[in-house]
């Protein structure tokens, strides 16, 4: 029992770190640096801002698109667009109706003109994809089931007074199945399988967020399966000086005296 709370316990944290990876849009102006890293996402906002706002300027598009590139490409330039990047994120699986839009005001700073102040707001092509928001839902019922059922384990467990041995070799496979799923679900689910998904230019934000997040994942595994290492490695060291302890005569010994008191 104790072994199966460990495992449910591991994913429960597991799927929980890997829906703070993947599923949860966020204004912070790093994660949309890391976003903006994206090539293909980074050149479609600047098009698109670009082709409304070229002709208020009298500029080429092409121009304005590599200039404004250029800007959000910078970490203070990505700060720009941090609202319009979470809009999107959260439109993209399933968390927003809304549809994405940039104003005029952002704009104005994006491209450093006052001119384009009045101009409309601008639509950003992003569509939910189904298969997102599925998978979304079913990694929060399973952090919050395996988590509740872990527990549960864990409490039937503790109840069978397990031997010390039982316990912690339970705790080592607890925090190794911790260390293999963090990097599972952590990086290597958003990085690989979830832009697989869709053909969707804005799918590169996973890949991106799993590289943004990827030391903590990495820290995190790291830590954990040094912690079962040294469980183990503690456990086999307790059981071998209690076994030395508990034989105070050799049986060779034995044998060799038994053998002259005849």
């Amino acid at each position: 029992m104790l072994i199966i709370s460990g495992v449910l316990l591991a994913l429960a944290i597991s799927t929980w770190w890997f829906q703070r990876v993947a599923f949860a849009p966020s204004a912070d102006t790093d994660a949309t640096h890391a976003i903006l890293g994206d090539i293909d996402i980074r050149a479609e906002l600047a098009t698109i801002i670009a082709s409304a706002d070229a002709p208020a300027l009298g500029q080429s598009p092409t121009q304005l698109k590599e200039f404004i590139e250029q800007i959000v490409s910078l970490e203070a330039g990505s700060a720009l667009l941090t609202e319009v990047v979470a809009d999107a994120h959260a439109r993209l699986i399933g968390d927003r109706d809304q549809t994405v839009s940039i104003s005029g005001p952002v704009q104005v700073t994006v491209v450093r003109d006052e001119r384009v102040a009045e101009m409309p707001a601008v639509t950003v092509p992003v569509q939910e994809v189904g298969a997102l928001a599925a998978i979304d839902t079913l990694a929060g019922w399973t952090s919050l089931v395996c988590g509740v059922l872990g527990l549960f384990a864990l409490l039937a467990g503790a109840i069978m007074r397990p031997e010390r041995g039982e316990a912690t070799f339970a705790l080592a496979v607890g925090f190794g199945s911790l260390a293999g799923l963090l990097i599972v679900f952590g990086y290597l689910v958003p990085l690989l399988v979830l832009p697989a998904l869709s053909e969707s230019t804005w799918m590169g934000i996973f890949p991106e967020l799993a590289n943004h997040d990827r030391t903590i994942t990495l820290v995190l595994a790291v830590v954990s399966a040094a912690i079962a290492v040294g469980v183990l490695f503690a456990t086999g060291g307790a059981r071998q000086r209690r076994q030395s302890s508990s034989t105070p005569l050799s049986l060779g010994r034995y044998r060799e005296q038994h053998r002259w008191s005849r």
